[in-house]
């Protein structure tokens, strides 16, 4: 009788390798508040290192994914959230390198024209140049 009664706790209950994955993924869903770059599973702060320890010990205690988030959101705000919608594409990755060299290229490709177009100032050949007399020797 006893073991019916406990069978569906024992179903509902969590191994240790399905709590380590929900401490992993909600790690990875939280953002360091000291900075807000990184998740708290990679950040190296203080402040993320308690976060790791609460989010393990309330995982470990049966408090929900969207409970344990929504302390958090309630702490710091929406933007504590790690959000997939905002990161990167590839293409961003890229964008500021061939910004630049397009710049580099272009900035050769103007130095290069300034130095064969002959300036405006240069007389042709052939022409005779009037000598002017020297104001010093007076």
């Amino acid at each position: 009788m006893l073991f019916l009664a406990l069978l569906p706790s024992l179903v509902l209950a969590e191994t240790a390798e399905q709590q380590q994955a929900r401490v992993d993924r909600l790690e990875h869903a939280v953002l360091a508040p000291c900075c807000y770059t990184e998740p708290v599973a990679i950040h190296q702060s203080e402040s993320a290192v308690k976060m790791r320890v609460k989010i393990a010990k309330w995982v470990a205690v049966g408090k929900t994914d969207q409970e344990i988030l929504n302390t958090y959101v309630g702490l710091y705000g929406a933007k504590v959230l790690v959000d997939p919608r905002t990161a990167p594409r590839w293409w961003m990755q890229w964008v500021p390198w061939l910004v630049l060299a397009f710049g580099v290229a272009g900035g050769f490709w103007l130095l290069q024209t300034w130095r064969t177009r002959p300036s405006g100032g240069s007389t042709p050949i052939g022409e005779q140049f009037v000598e002017l007399p020297d104001f010093d020797d007076e």
